[in-house]
């Protein structure tokens, strides 16, 4: 099943989510510029590993309970600051003025070059910066229940990046049973205090309403599980740096396994979570980065998301219209033949290994209905994706055993 634009709506807001909810959100705000400027100030949130944040508040503000987004930066979890990402740092910026309580983040950092050659490593970086991300949450719950210096509405925080970043943030979300986890995993997890990470902040929680994904993976997407947080997702679909499938990142050279939104926006779909994606069809890794246009759907589609979430009384629904696609492959398992047969006209096909290399293609399609030679490939489990002449409809991601 695939989504116009892949803006996804599961059910009516309204009847979706439950609990403490701002009934009526003043006009213009959290979808709009009601603030002018905004005023900026820098903390130290892990006294235990000195990581800092950088908190954007609108300036002259008078809500007293306020929404609340935490970002972290990109960089392959060995580079990057709460201030070098233009992303998260633009973000920061538009999202207070619309009267966010936003906050940039630093976490700790790995070395590329054990990062290539140890993959037990890699995933203690990525553990240790999960560890950060869950504590810089718990300093707002802390202020909460204290000081409430920053009058954060707790039942609206919301958490995210851009590009590791996002994988931060993604597993802070998605990954909150020790029991998901691979044995790898739970090593990792043990040797840095647990599934809370020994970052600071402790005795305080560190769960969010929602996940903001810019090219962001999961090590599984067997993570997201039924009743798991909404999400909003961006990714370019040739990416190779965080793989749009599920392979390994940085272009197959740190051994440790991701995927991408190819794989997640099904598991969403067959898990019933609330989500809006947006593929970038032909595009690389970040492809907003650098590029306004860019830059603005993803600014957009993560304003409207947000709404929805902070606003469910303005918003009677969000349609839930969407383009019935059906695609079947068969046979599968298959040998020397898998033919595809789709409701909307093909445009072109590629079919990629396990690792993300791409084995095959077949261009410009313009049928419904084709057939695949596989007689040459392997036997092993291949990724099968498909994209339409209708450029509103969502690439498409199908898996085929080969015997």
């Amino acid at each position: 099943m695939s989504r116009k634009i892949y803006l996804s709506a599961m059910l009516c807001i309204s009847t979706l989510f439950s609990g403490k909810v701002n009934a009526q959100c003043p006009t213009g705000r959290f979808d709009s510029y009601v603030f002018s400027s905004f005023d900026k100030s820098t903390v130290t949130y892990s006294t235990p590993y000195s990581q800092m944040m950088d908190i954007y508040q609108p300036t002259g503000d008078t809500m007293t309970a306020r929404p609340l987004i935490i970002l972290a930066h990109g960089g392959s979890f060995v580079g990057g600051s709460r201030n070098s990402d233009t992303t998260v740092d633009q973000m920061c910026r538009n999202f207070a003025k619309r009267g966010y309580v936003t906050a940039s983040i630093d976490y700790r950092l790995g070395n590329i070059f054990n990062m290539i050659t140890d993959s037990a490593y890699a995933i203690d970086v990525v553990i240790k910066a999960i560890s950060d991300g869950k504590a810089a949450v718990r300093y707002f719950y802390k202020d909460a229940a204290t000081t409430n210096t920053y009058k954060i509405d707790t039942n609206h925080i919301y958490f995210g990046g851009n590009s590791a970043g996002a994988v931060l943030y993604m597993h802070a979300g998605y990954l909150t049973d020790t029991n998901e986890a691979p044995d790898y995993i739970k090593t990792a997890l043990a040797a840095n205090g647990g599934i809370e990470g020994n970052s600071g902040n402790a005795g305080y929680s560190s769960k969010a309403k929602a996940v903001i994904n810019l090219a962001g993976a999961l090590n599984s997407a067997s993570f997201v599980s039924t009743g798991d947080l909404p999400s909003v997702n961006a990714q370019g679909d040739n990416d190779v740096t965080v793989p749009y499938v599920c392979a390994y990142p940085l272009s197959g050279s740190v051994h440790v396994n991701l995927c991408g939104l190819g794989i997640l926006e099904p598991a969403y779909v067959a898990k019933g979570i609330y989500h809006m994606s947006k593929v970038f069809v032909g595009d690389t890794h970040v492809p907003w980065d650098g590029d306004a246009a860019k830059f603005a759907t993803v600014d957009s589609l993560v304003t409207t998301f947000l709404y929805t979430l902070n606003c469910p009384a303005n918003v009677a629904s969000v349609s839930n219209a969407y383009v019935i696609n059906e695609v079947t492959l068969y046979p599968n398992p298959a040998t020397s033949v898998v033919n595809i047969r789709s409701s909307e006209t093909l445009n072109d096909v590629v079919i990629c290994d396990q690792t993300g290399r791409i084995v095959a293609t077949y261009k410009d399609l313009s049928t419904k209905s084709y057939e695949l030679n596989t007689a040459s490939l392997s036997t092993g489990v291949y990724f099968v994706k498909i994209r339409f002449a209708n450029e509103s409809v969502a690439p498409m991601i199908k898996s085929v055993v080969i015997e």
